[in-house]
């Protein structure tokens, strides 16, 4: 199931969610109910997911862009290239060995 949610929607739902869980750690201190725990935790995970989807930066780079990816491979070659080209001397002097001659 999908639920679209605007911004303001978002905040109702996460200030209720702290109202529950809070609640619910109240209740779990009395009576020390390991259900109570379980939905204190699932409603907190809700809650992390919920502030997450609040917070997340929609210009879709994350999901779709692959600029991000591509610019971590060239970065890592960029690397690789340098790495060969400080060897490359040193191969260049041992081919020249007499005693390979």
């Amino acid at each position: 199931m999908k639920i679209e949610l605007d911004e303001r929607e978002l905040e109702i739902m996460l200030d209720a969610l702290d109202t529950r869980i809070t609640s619910l750690i109240a209740t779990l201190a009395v009576a020390g109910d390991p259900e109570i725990e379980d939905e204190i935790n699932a409603l907190g995970e809700l809650q992390c997911d919920l502030f997450e989807s609040l917070h997340r930066d929609n210009d879709g780079w994350d999901r779709e862009n692959d600029a991000v990816p591509d610019a971590a491979a060239e970065f890592i070659q960029a690397g690789i290239d340098a790495r060969e080209q400080v060897k490359a001397p040193r191969r260049a002097a041992v081919a020249n060995d007499p005693i390979d001659w």
